[in-house]
């Protein structure tokens, strides 16, 4: 009963890369998260050919805290507090249909479903393979169970039709890079307030594979770091 009350708190929205205020909340959002604002030009060929297909998390109308929750998320980034259209005419390469009525939404994060990576091992269709990626939560609202209630959602749809998921992966910062305050700091972007390995493995996550110098990211002072990660698979058949 909790997962599906978790559940109902967001809903999934595909994101239009044909629209220019989709991928500007995208680009935004993806400041504020503080990795691959450079990305989303590329996103859009990868999410028009149904290889990503990203979307947003909207904060669900039967979330008794919804207005609140968005006040936080627009009182700590005002650059997004105007509503944005449902406006997504394909979505994994299929066409999709608009609702009958035009929607508006306020989106306080996003996350991706893919069934195309460089690394062979996060994603094969033919194998039941797809990896979950671009996962991000406004800052404003980490720790109040939405990141659950995405992962929740976008876990069950991998496994409906047509997708019918046997396996999904993922990559994530390593554990001790997470705790260590001065490359945080030195890269200038918060320090996380939840240790992603740990939160994954709670959800049944299990590390196939570590690769040293994953992610290059330059801090504020021009020196490049190379932040290790590791790499998840978890079995939903």
């Amino acid at each position: 009963m909790e997962k599906r009350s978790e559940t109902r708190k967001v809903v999934l929205i595909p994101w239009d890369p044909n629209s220019s205020e989709h991928r500007e909340r995208l680009y935004e959002q993806r400041i504020a998260c503080g990795w691959k604002a450079d990305m989303v030009e590329k996103w859009q060929g990868l999410q028009r050919n149904g290889k990503m297909a990203i979307q947003w998390v909207v904060l669900s109308d039967e979330d008794p805290e919804r207005d609140s929750k968005l006040a936080l998320h627009t009182l700590q980034f005002p650059v997004e507090k105007e509503s944005i259209l449902d406006s997504a005419t394909t979505f994994g390469g299929l066409p999709r249909m608009l609702p009958n009525s035009p929607r508006s939404f306020i989106p306080v994060g996003h996350i991706s479903l893919d069934s195309e990576n460089p690394d062979p091992s996060l994603a094969d269709p033919s194998q039941g393979l797809y990896c979950i990626t671009t996962f991000y939560i406004s800052r404003a609202l980490q720790g109040t169970g939405l990141g659950r209630a995405a992962m929740d959602a976008v876990e069950g749809r991998a496994m409906q039709e047509p997708l019918c998921a046997k396996t999904l992966a993922l990559d994530t910062i390593a554990r001790e890079f997470c705790l260590d305050k001065e490359a945080w700091k030195a890269l200038g972007i918060p320090l996380p307030t939840v240790n992603n390995q740990d939160w994954y493995e709670r959800r049944g996550y299990k590390i196939y594979k570590r690769v040293e110098h994953n992610y290059p990211q330059k801090d504020l002072a021009g020196k490049i770091w190379h932040i290790p990660a590791v790499f998840m698979k978890k079995s939903v058949v």
